[in-house]
């Protein structure tokens, strides 16, 4: 499917009311399957899950410019595809990149997002500029190395990506996460990380308008995702719930607060 200027790979499942969904950064739906987290044929079951490979992931399209990679760049990717598949309405979601897309599709266009799902946000504000110097570092050693050799270092420090309590609980198939980088161009994987560190989200005060029905599920013990960054959305998203996931039984019932949430926000 052609969403503005790039071929993205979509894929629909179920009917009746959208939810459009966007994986994490370096992410994409095949990676997503593979782990299972989110039990995505459930939530098929009551509305059309539109899920995609954000523009240079899995198998859609790359573009070059670091700031197409931007999240207010791919909110706009996320709002085309909602009118490509003919969603005027829609709950936006997604995870760590695909949460911050969500929030600035919301605030690019209140009036078409009726909720708001939003799990692991990423770090931002003064938490930033930790992560922003280790994207730098990563685009370095992309555009010399490769994606091979990110996913050698990420493979033998997942901690640096996930919660250790479920790294433990996930076990081999955290290495998947490996082997969606090491797969990537390494041109591309340097874009998207180059973009990654131009990316922040407005000031709290200008999220306070954002009165959509949101969901905001975190988990402890992840430098890159902090409860932080959870804590202070939900507190100034007027009509938001947060739940923290502090060990693997608590993220086990993520799959079901997400179905009961968009149950929810179609009554």
């Amino acid at each position: 499917m052609i969403v503005r200027d790039i071929e993205m790979n979509v894929n629909i499942d179920g009917d009746g009311f959208p939810l459009i969904w966007g994986h994490g950064l370096t992410s994409s739906m095949a990676a997503e399957d593979e782990t299972d987290m989110f039990h995505w044929e459930r939530m098929s079951e009551i509305l059309k899950l539109v899920r995609y490979d954000a523009r240079g992931h899995g198998e859609s399209e790359a573009s070059y410019k670091p700031e197409d990679y931007q999240w207010k760049n791919l909110a706009q990717d996320m709002l085309a595809l909602a009118d490509e598949t003919g969603s005027e309405r829609f709950i936006a979601g997604g995870q760590s990149m695909g949460c911050a897309t969500s929030i600035y599709a919301a605030l690019d266009s209140p009036p078409r997002v009726k909720g708001l799902l939003l799990v692991t946000p990423p770090t931002v504000w003064e938490t930033r500029a930790e992560q922003i110097s280790m994207y730098g570092k990563m685009a370095w050693i992309a555009r010399i190395m490769g994606g091979g050799m990110l996913a050698r270092l990420i493979t033998r420090n997942p901690e640096r990506v996930l919660p250790p309590w479920l790294v433990q609980s996930f076990g081999e198939q955290v290495g998947s996460i490996g082997d969606v980088i090491g797969s990537m161009d390494g041109k591309t994987l340097s874009t998207i990380f180059r973009g990654a560190g131009l990316c922040d989200l407005p000031q709290p005060g200008e999220l306070k308008n954002l009165d959509m029905p949101t969901l905001i599920l975190a988990w402890e013990g992840d430098q890159s995702h902090p409860v932080e960054t959870a804590e202070i959305l939900d507190g100034v998203m007027p009509q938001s719930v947060l739940y923290v996931a502090k060990d693997i039984y608590d993220f086990k019932t993520w799959p079901r607060l997400m179905r009961e949430f968009v149950t929810g926000v179609l009554d």
